[in-house]
């Protein structure tokens, strides 16, 4: 698809509106003309930045910025889908770089010429997830078979959370080593505060509902299994992936954050006592457990993972790590102090 006609055109269009007034409360489009000192790709992309700012944060959602938008992607997808802009893939989509703030999830099987069609409506998610600030996985708008995103990974200093998951357990060796040499490090080095901010947002998920079409109360969770979801960027952890729905209450637990970060891995390689490896565990360890307390996530849950518990267990040996901490919750020992206490009886390992 040749791209320059369209963006002139659009060019046009917004010339055309010049003299019109403004709607009230919306945020208008630049009328200057393009510039092409940098290439027609770039500037492609970066008009359809500026049309998703326009969509995204005007008061109305009218036809005009509906038509903008869709002109501006149709335009921009051949400069958008291609290997430079490629971030990730999971199970049923690719995603592709726009600029810092969005990216564009796009349906597997689907290219320029497919993906986008002239009748396609456009819509805005629901914003109830607004609040939890370390969720990208929520549409900012949808259109065809594309998504658009907020972008989790800005610069390129990110890595995703834990290994493939297998059913047996085993994991290849060259992903092994990433994620002892690589992820468990790097995972040690994040900042408690980040800790702590995933936390308060798995809290907050707990009391975020729905229901469904027979009427029933349904919380949403992550999906923690796929290690495409979970991801440290800038040394903050972020979720990327859509939340799931399940009929429980409180089902984010500690281990929707021990699973990803901590025990994803071959269960037979945690149980070896490499004492670097356990060092670098004992650090991520508390890091979770401290969030957990400061924020009071629940210590189980009813849709944890059948090897969790046996995972954490080759860490923590015999030591009844989650109990003891039940029991000092129960005693109403005071935050502070149950902290310290779990750093201890971490550092005992």
């Amino acid at each position: 698809m040749n791209i320059t006609p369209i963006i002139n055109q659009q060019t046009s269009i917004n010339n055309v509106g010049l003299n019109k007034p403004s709607v009230k409360g919306v945020r208008q489009f630049s009328s200057k003309q393009i510039s092409f000192g940098s290439s027609k790709a770039e500037n492609a992309l970066k008009l359809l930045d500026e049309t998703i700012d326009t969509l995204v944060h005007g008061s109305e959602f009218n036809i005009v910025n509906k038509l903008r938008f869709h002109s501006m992607l149709d335009a921009a997808l051949p400069a958008l889908m291609v290997p430079e802009n490629f971030i990730n893939n999971g199970r049923a989509s690719k995603v592709y770089r726009i600029s810092d703030k969005y990216v564009a999830k796009i349906k597997r099987g689907y290219y320029p010429n497919n993906a986008l069609h002239a009748y396609d409506t456009i819509s805005l998610p629901n914003k109830k997830f607004q609040g939890l600030d370390f969720y990208y996985g929520e549409p900012v708008v949808k259109t065809g078979k594309i998504e658009i995103l907020r972008n989790a990974t800005p610069t390129a200093y990110y890595m995703c959370c834990g290994t493939s998951y297998r059913l047996d357990g085993a994991v290849g060796q060259s992903e092994l080593n990433r994620y002892e040499k690589e992820f468990l490090p790097k995972c040690s080095e994040v900042p408690q505060e980040s800790y702590d901010n995933l936390a308060e947002n798995l809290k907050k998920l707990n009391h975020m509902t729905c229901r469904n079409y027979l009427g029933k109360k349904l919380t949403y969770i992550p999906d923690v299994i796929n290690p495409n979801n979970l991801m440290i960027s800038d040394n903050k952890f972020v979720l990327v992936d859509e939340l799931e729905k399940v009929p429980f209450k409180n089902p984010n637990s500690v281990y929707t954050m021990l699973d990803p970060i901590l025990l994803k891995l071959n269960p037979e390689k945690t149980a070896e006592k490499n004492n670097d490896l356990m060092d670098v565990r004992k650090t991520i360890l508390k890091k979770i457990l401290s969030a957990s307390e400061k924020h009071t996530l629940p210590l189980d849950s009813p849709i944890k993972y059948e090897y969790s518990e046996w995972a954490l267990g080759n860490i923590v040996g015999p030591n009844n790590l989650l109990t003891d901490i039940a029991k000092m919750r129960e005693q109403n020992i005071p935050t502070n102090e149950r902290i310290n206490n779990i750093s201890e009886m971490v550092e005992q390992l």
